[in-house]
């Protein structure tokens, strides 16, 4: 059947009546006969008319033809064979996707995408699909007749706790469809919350993809932000003298007007302690709990009142010390009077590095020792190896050390005899490209002792050192130490402290990991310098391994979705709470992300879609084993409107009349 890419061009068709009015309005002239006398000729009375006929009926008739002709060709016609009915219902497919990121859960989403998806079900008569997405395709139903299972799967939707990923959505969508699918329809239903959606992209149109973006959990919404959410941000617990922990958390307003809020803590199952907060418009503030030690193992802080997302109003937290930082030794097998010094020196200093509350070291040897034999499971955050020498190649450890810093290890290294040795390890296992000079300051101690020199401003440990503390650092004696010169590949490395001519006394190697690599080219015993019997060297030592910057110990806050890597297994969050993980105790929180109230406007989405959604019953896609073929007709109709334009130019040419000239003599 012939069909029209562009049927408004038909009403062109109404110029037709051009040429019937032309024909109507023709008047035939008379023709002139000559005679040389009238005299003869008896006078006749015209007959008069009462309406006018077009003259030439078969000319009209052509141009009428010409007309329409020229109407058709302007609509674009093309024909379209008729589809097999068989397989009508087999071209046209719907897909139903459902959002159940955490935000889902507020503001009524879930609840109004299950009714409006319920509704699509009913209404649509096309083989449907259903498929729900969080930060992972949770669900799907292929695209059939199955429309009791799909209906039982809408009902009895939760939302999910990972934070949402609306790009597994985009990039699963065009699989679901078959090939044969000549009307592809998909409905997403989301609240299109900001956090889940700003990176999403894909070209739905150029899949041949129509789409409907439903908006849900709105009601609240001005300008993009839905109102009327409270959340506790953070939770966080820490000693507070004898016998005591302090719990603070932090509560953050995500409206445009001030908030008053109860904050209470509850521990056993009852409530220990409230707090009443004022919080300022998209501001936080701090809401603090002492409870007395040991009495329980976790707490939990909530708000008291709900708000229009409930799941981000409550945080547990553990009420018990995170495990200790460990630290261990890498020796010669025998020791000597220096090493044994310098080990003593350090392990006293580490271990009293803590706080003896929440920030522990604790001196953990088998731990060390099991690293050196192959065994990177068992972790040591802080490793030194003393008078490093021949012994360390013959054990071949230097690939160990390598994989240790890259998993975010802190080696600290001082030299052993001769110190040349040292340095050619060093440059062999590629750690620092350094080049040996001399030891300055000989075998025996130099009357004169070499000074640290002056902190750059903008070096991290002018920040700690100032006051006392860098009087006391800069009186420190070195008595000998080796002089080392960069070499030709020695970028990125830090150099952190140097004598007072500029020499390096301390060399740096950060690793992509969180790992570092310190190489001093003294030792640490009074034989080399007097800094282990002054106040500057606890905080010299940690600043220098640690990094001034270094995080606070507490237990491992994941969020669901994420991963612990254990020795007998790995734990996988699902749900907020608090856990035990092997010698861990997690907390598992809800991402913040979530808690947002920004949503996006179906204009922005679009442009990140392909477009606006293209007219489904136009849509054709590419490969599919349509039994429809459109062959376009315009040639003919062209070929058809030239052929009569030349016989209409041809019947009205003008003809010679033979009986003009002639003269009728009486």
């Amino acid at each position: 059947m012939i069909e029209f890419a562009q049927p408004t061009a038909l009403w062109t068709a109404l110029a037709i009546g051009l040429p019937v009015v032309a024909h109507m309005a023709y008047r035939r002239v008379t023709e002139k006969f000559y005679f040389s006398s009238l005299r003869f000729i008896r006078p006749s009375q015209i007959p008069r008319t009462g309406k006018r006929t077009p003259s030439d009926i078969p000319l009209l008739l052509v141009r009428i033809l010409l007309f329409i002709i020229l109407s058709l060709l302007l609509a674009d016609p093309y024909w379209k064979s008729p589809s097999t009915p068989s397989l009508e219902g087999q071209n046209k497919e719907t897909l139903i996707a459902i959002d159940l990121s955490p935000s889902m859960g507020g503001w009524g989403g879930i609840e109004e995408a299950k009714e409006k998806a319920l509704t699509i079900l009913e209404k649509s008569e096309n083989e449907v699909g259903f498929i729900a997405f969080g930060n992972t395709i949770l669900n799907k139903i292929e695209i059939g007749n199955d429309r009791d299972s799909i209906k039982a799967q809408i009902q009895n939707l939760l939302p999910d706790w990972s934070r949402g990923n609306a790009q597994v959505l985009l990039d699963q969508t065009p699989a679901m469809f078959s090939e044969k699918a000549k009307e592809r329809k998909l409905y997403i239903l989301s609240d299109f919350q900001e956090s889940d959606w700003q990176t999403a992209y894909t070209d739905l149109q150029n899949s041949g993809i129509t789409y409907e973006l439903i908006k849900v959990g709105g009601e609240s919404e001005i300008e993009g932000k839905r109102q009327n959410n409270l959340s506790v941000l953070e939770a966080r617990a820490v000693p507070a003298g004898p016998d005591k922990i302090r719990v603070w958390t932090v509560i953050r307003n995500w409206d445009d007007t001030n908030k008053t809020a109860e904050v209470e803590l509850i521990a056993g199952g009852k409530v220990k302690a409230k707090n009443i907060v004022s919080i300022a418009p998209y501001g936080s503030v701090q809401s603090q709990f002492v409870i007395k030690e040991g009495d329980f193992s976790f707490a939990k802080v909530q708000l008291v009142e709900g708000d229009a997302f409930a799941l981000d109003n409550e945080r547990s937290v553990w009420l018990k010390a995170p495990p200790a930082r460990r630290f261990g030794f890498w020796m010669p097998e025998f020791e000597n009077d220096e090493t044994d010094q310098e080990k003593s020196f350090l392990k006293t200093a580490v271990a009293s590095s803590g706080d003896n509350g929440w920030n522990r070291w604790e001196w953990d040897q088998d731990r060390a020792d099991a690293l050196r034999l192959g065994d990177d499971q068992l972790e040591v955050q802080l490793l030194m190896i003393l008078g490093l020498g021949k012994w360390f190649e013959e054990e071949q450890l230097g690939g160990l050390i390598e994989k240790y810093i890259s998993k975010g290890g802190v080696a600290l290294i001082t030299p052993g005899e001769p110190f040349s040795s040292t340095v050619s390890i060093l440059k062999s296992n590629q750690f620092f490209d350094y080049n040996f000079v001399r030891v300055a300051g000989g075998a025996v101690q130099s009357k004169n002792p070499f000074r640290i020199g002056a902190l750059e401003s903008s070096s991290a440990l002018s920040e700690v050192f100032a006051g006392k503390a860098a009087r006391d650092l800069y009186l420190s004696a070195i008595h000998r130490f080796g002089i080392m010169k960069p070499g030709t590949s020695s970028e990125g490395i830090e150099v952190p402290l140097r004598d007072r001519e500029g020499r390096p006394l301390a060399l740096i190697k950060p690793f992509d990991g969180g790992g570092r690599l310190v190489f001093l080219p003294f030792r640490m015993n009074t034989t080399w310098t007097d800094l282990p019997l002054r106040n500057s060297f606890l905080p010299l030592l940690m600043e220098l391994t640690q990094g001034v910057e270094r995080e606070s110990r507490s237990w491992p806050v994941i969020e669901p979705g994420e991963e612990l890597i254990g020795v007998s297994g790995n734990f996988i969050a699902k749900k907020p709470g608090a856990f035990r993980f092997e010698d861990q105790w997690v907390e598992v929180v809800l991402s913040s992300a979530e808690s947002s109230p920004d949503t996006f406007s179906m204009n922005e989405l679009t442009e990140s879609l392909g477009g606006p959604g293209v007219d489904s019953t136009s849509s054709t896609v590419e490969g599919g084993d349509s039994e429809e073929e459109s062959n376009p007709l315009w040639m003919w109709f062209a070929i058809l409107a030239t052929t009569l334009l030349i016989v209409e130019m041809l019947w009205s040419r003008p003809r010679q009349n033979s009986n003009a000239q002639k003269q009728i003599h009486a």
